[in-house]
């Protein structure tokens, strides 16, 4: 069967010729897809549509050759459009030839059908009617590419006002560290509730100026005995413990001398050693805000104020595939043309870091092989239906191979964006499914590395409610050596901190994006604009902390 496939930014024809002449098909059929006035309800002036050029044609041209194994037919041609294109302009056009009318209208059908459902061509933007095309504008220009880079900062704003906090959770405090506290918590009474001893030793009048005192009682720390004293009375009080009074102080045991039940002060002290009634926290007074992760010293506030099921941010689910003939597992000896998988480690690690939990598996370099081991797409199809952030390590180029696109228009994702101005990392997607977000992440590891910290980690702030990554301001420490690049660089460096307080950058060394050697001294990521080339030894610069990232 003769097939020609043909995509274009120029109008479709009003009449095509058959691709068979001479009377060789009994019938020619034809199909064309105008662009109608409306779009869900609302007048329009045009659509705006996006093809992944090499795959759509491939994809398109697998589907023919598979519906003319049960509907033979003797050739097909394929006319689609994109960019803009104006109400009553063609969009599609498909043309079968074959020797019967009834193969092919089937094919038609057949091929209709699938096109939606498995070939990259997607519909991008929606023109309203308001804003007319004039007869001499060029309808290409009239809408902002969607296959344009963003700049780093408009992919960060378009993935902060894409992921939005998920619905918070009570959890115990043994399940709560590191999460995000969703609520203001305030003091439910005075911390501490009543005085103490903040020392072993002896609690006596405040002003009495006595040298000798009688011991009447003896305080633990569990004890609570209210006694008012007389002056030459002491108590004996242990640290922690409830003093019997008010308007007291405590001399060290180590500046006593005690003789049976009798007491001298060896040494006065400046200190009243009392934490007293209120002195931390007084009640109502707010202890953490909302915003704050959970740490270890966090949490142990939350237990002195008797908050053992905080309102937390939900553990993140993630599924995460790799993609490459090329890997092997990390234990396997490469044979000539493969490499080792250091992404599942690193991917895992990362989210781990951020309370998420992960499933990982690996998907063939096919995508056909790949969508059948996926299996059923829908949003309730096992974890990657049940999952709030879907990662796919590779395939976010336009090689021959390269599907992660796709294959996230086929999950259901919208795609937001597809390339970012940035090196190391260009080629990243990120697409969104109602409150679910998937990232197609650049195969080398130092641009998985360098979108994780960017890109992923402000997605998985925005759904727990955190901060997520935020650029300071440093100085650098060396000089940066490079040459200029029309792209922005997110540049791997050692973050260490000058006797003043100030960050100081220490750029590392990476040649190429494949490189790992520079990660495990990386926890900064300077930002170096494009065009800029090399930068001074103490130049002031903006810088990604990622550690500091982490804790958000």
């Amino acid at each position: 069967m003769q097939i020609e496939i043909q995509l274009t930014n120029e109008p479709i024809a009003e009449k095509i010729s058959p691709l068979l002449s001479g009377g060789m098909a009994g019938a020619w059929v034809e199909f064309r897809g105008v662009v109608r006035g409306e779009e869900n309800g609302q007048a329009i002036s045009a659509l705006e549509y996006e093809a992944y050029q090499e795959m759509a044609g491939r994809e398109t041209r697998r589907i023919l050759e598979t519906l003319a194994e049960q509907h033979p037919c003797l050739a097909v041609k394929v006319i689609h459009r994109t960019g803009i294109i104006p109400v009553g302009d063609t969009a599609i056009y498909v043309g079968v030839g074959a020797p019967h009318r009834a193969e092919a209208i089937a094919l038609l059908a057949g091929f209709m059908d699938r096109l939606k459902q498995d070939v990259p061509i997607w519909k991008r933007g929606v023109r309203s009617a308001e804003h007319r095309l004039g007869t001499n504008q060029n309808t290409a220009g009239n809408l902002p590419s969607r296959c344009s880079a963003h700049s780093l900062d408009e992919a960060l704003a378009e993935i902060r006002a894409r992921c939005l906090p998920l619905p918070a959770v009570r959890a115990s405090l043994t399940e709560a560290l590191g999460r995000v506290l969703r609520e203001t918590v305030c003091a439910p009474e005075d911390l501490p509730p009543f005085d103490r001893s903040t020392r072993d030793g002896y609690a006596v009048l405040a002003d009495d100026p006595a040298e000798t005192f009688s011991v009447v009682d003896t305080r633990h720390a569990a004890d609570w005995k209210p006694r008012q004293l007389k002056p030459g009375e002491a108590v004996r009080v242990a640290t922690g413990s409830a003093l019997p009074g008010s308007g007291l102080r405590v001399v060290m045991q180590e500046n006593v001398e005690r003789t049976g039940d009798r007491i001298r002060i060896a040494r006065r002290e400046k200190s009243a050693n009392i934490s007293f009634r209120g002195e931390d926290v007084r009640a109502g007074a707010p202890l953490l805000s909302a915003g704050v992760k959970l740490n270890a010293g966090a949490l142990a506030l939350l237990a002195t104020a008797g908050n053992a099921h905080p309102l937390v941010s939900p553990r993140l689910r993630a599924v995460h595939y790799t993609t490459g003939d090329e890997l092997v597992p990390p234990d396997q000896m490469p044979k000539p043309g493969q490499i080792r998988d250091s992404n599942s480690i690193l991917i895992r690690s990362l989210l781990q870091d951020l309370q998420s939990d992960v499933a990982q598996g690996h998907l063939p370099e096919n995508f056909e092989l790949a969508k059948s081991q996926i299996g059923n797409r829908s949003r309730n199809a096992g974890a990657i239906g049940d999952a709030d952030v879907l990662l796919v390590s590779g395939g976010a180029s336009v090689g021959e191979k390269d599907f992660t696109r796709p294959l996230l228009e086929w999950l259901g994702f919208a795609i937001v964006f597809s390339q970012v101005n940035l090196r190391p990392g260009r080629p990243l997607i990120f697409g969104v499914n109602g409150s679910r977000v998937a990232f197609g992440l650049p195969g080398n590891p130092l641009s998985h590395f360098v979108c994780f910290h960017f890109a992923v980690a402000a997605a998985l702030g925005g759904l727990t409610g955190g901060t997520g990554p935020v650029f300071l301001r440093g100085q650098l420490a060396e000089k940066l050596e490079d040459q200029p690049s029309p792209r922005e660089t997110l540049w791997p460096a050692r973050l260490s901190w000058g006797s003043s307080g100030t960050a100081r950058l220490h750029p590392l060394a990476w040649a190429n994006s494949g490189n790992v050697a520079c990660l495990a001294a990386a926890n900064a990521l300077v930002r170096v604009p494009a065009n800029q080339g090399s930068v001074d030894q103490f130049a002031g610069v903006d810088f990604l902390p990622l550690t500091a990232m982490l804790e958000a």
